[in-house]
């Protein structure tokens, strides 16, 4: 896949941030499913981030140029409900 997160940082993170022994081991394919599950995850969030951006953007045509600029507040709007649906 390309653009993904390396296996070794995801792995890194669930050592330090999930597993309470240090004894407890990872296998690659559950790497890869949490990689492919990441992906889908920010995927989503973009694709509603930009809905959402288009949409305040055909309410306030006059107020804002042609592109669209996504930041960190727009993907906050849309996360809470990202969350409940993954």
């Amino acid at each position: 896949m390309p653009n993904s997160i390396p296996s070794d940082t995801i792995a890194r993170i669930f050592q330090t941030c999930s597993f309470k022994d240090d004894s407890t081991r990872i296998t690659e394919s559950t790497l890869s499913l949490v990689d492919a599950y990441l992906e889908v995850f920010v995927r989503e969030a973009l694709l509603r981030s930009i809905e959402n951006k288009e949409q305040v953007k055909s309410e306030h045509q006059d107020q804002l140029g042609d592109q669209v600029v996504l930041t960190h507040k727009d993907l906050e709007r849309v996360s809470g409900l990202l969350l409940l649906d993954m």
